[in-house]
């Protein structure tokens, strides 16, 4: 017995079961939340990366990445076959400029790091940076000057983004 939406006055009492008390039998409203994302990007190594042309800043577009499906987070790149995918998803394959976009890593004190905790085994720094010099947190962004070179910027600017999620054998 649910209040039709035109009634709803945002007093009523949520319906919804504890995760550790459901059996699998209840509405399918909560296998909504469980069910995985179809991957609309590339596939790559087991892990879906989708382009977001959309300008957001560094923390809604990492909360945009993670609504997208579980442990879903901007993209780390951890070689170079990886980042020419990467380059190539986002300028739709050559056909279009490539736009400033947003990576899943952020740079203090001259260190960075992966938001998802990946290795920092491959870098594609323009040269001299990142030459960041504030202990104010900075997010990485791919493309300069028409190029694929990342680049260290404030996190409040807005960019597009890659988000990454592991998908399904």
């Amino acid at each position: 017995m649910g209040i039709p939406a035109g009634f709803r006055q945002g007093t009523e009492p949520k319906m919804e079961i504890p995760l550790g008390f459901r059996q699998g039998t209840e509405p399918s409203i909560a296998r909504v939340q469980t069910q995985t994302a179809t991957c609309t990007g590339k596939i790559i190594n087991n892990k879906c990366y989708q382009f977001n042309p959309l300008q957001l800043a560094f923390k809604d577009a990492q909360a945009l990445c993670r609504n997208l499906a579980p442990k879903a987070e901007l993209a780390s790149v951890t070689n170079s076959d990886l980042h020419s995918s990467l380059v190539s998803l986002v300028t739709n394959d050559g056909q279009s400029n490539p736009v400033l976009t947003w990576l899943g890593a952020t740079v203090k004190n001259q260190q960075a790091s992966w938001v998802d905790g990946s290795e920092w085994s491959y870098t594609d720094w323009m040269p001299g940076h990142p030459n960041i010099h504030t202990e104010k947190l900075v997010c990485v962004e791919m493309f300069k000057i028409d190029e694929r070179w990342w680049t260290a910027a404030d996190c409040e600017l807005k960019r597009a983004s890659i988000c990454s999620y592991p998908v399904s054998a």
